[in-house]
């Protein structure tokens, strides 16, 4: 299955977190209904795997020293997750990152 996917063939799903990622400039490229992930990207090109039955982010970008990473969120609260959408890398001392 392809990662973009638009949702075509996927169950629905309803967001952990009622917030508005449209709004926040994150445009939906698809999900997995069986993984439980939905998938985003900014016109940044950062992209955002949300694991809707968890509240879960995992956010995958540049970083300026570090280079290609993958940033993971868990326990985030609604506030918490609004900011990582409309900044993808604040700060929320709830996260672990892997370099690729």
């Amino acid at each position: 299955m392809s990662r973009y996917n638009n949702g075509q063939g996927q169950q629905p799903f309803q967001p952990f977190h009622n917030n508005d990622f449209k709004g926040s400039g994150w445009d939906y490229t698809g999900h997995n209904s069986e993984s439980r992930v939905a998938f985003y990207q900014n016109d940044q090109g950062v992209k955002m795997d949300y694991y809707y039955s968890t509240g879960t982010t995992k956010t995958s970008m540049d970083h300026p020293s570090r280079g290609s990473t993958q940033l993971f969120r868990r326990d985030l609260s609604d506030g918490e997750h609004r900011s990582v959408l409309n900044n993808p890398r604040v700060h929320t001392d709830k996260g672990y990152y892997t370099k690729k």
